[in-house]
């Protein structure tokens, strides 16, 4: 497991805690959000060498 700090603006703060207020925890859905966005820019990185993604399970589509 690699360790991500993320800062969040004090100007975001109650914008991201409205969004994740369905989530179990606002901890929760940052981890989410970073996980899907790193996927995305993989998948990017994949889809500029031309080979076939499968990005099924992720929720996101390129």
């Amino acid at each position: 497991m690699s360790v991500v700090t993320v800062r969040i603006p004090d100007t975001m703060d109650d914008a991201l805690r409205d969004a994740a207020a369905d989530a179990p925890s606002l901890n929760a859905y940052i981890v989410q959000a970073v996980r899907r966005q790193m996927t995305l820019d993989a998948a990017r990185k994949l889809a500029a060498l031309g080979r076939p993604l499968d990005l099924d399970g992720e929720g996101d589509a390129l």
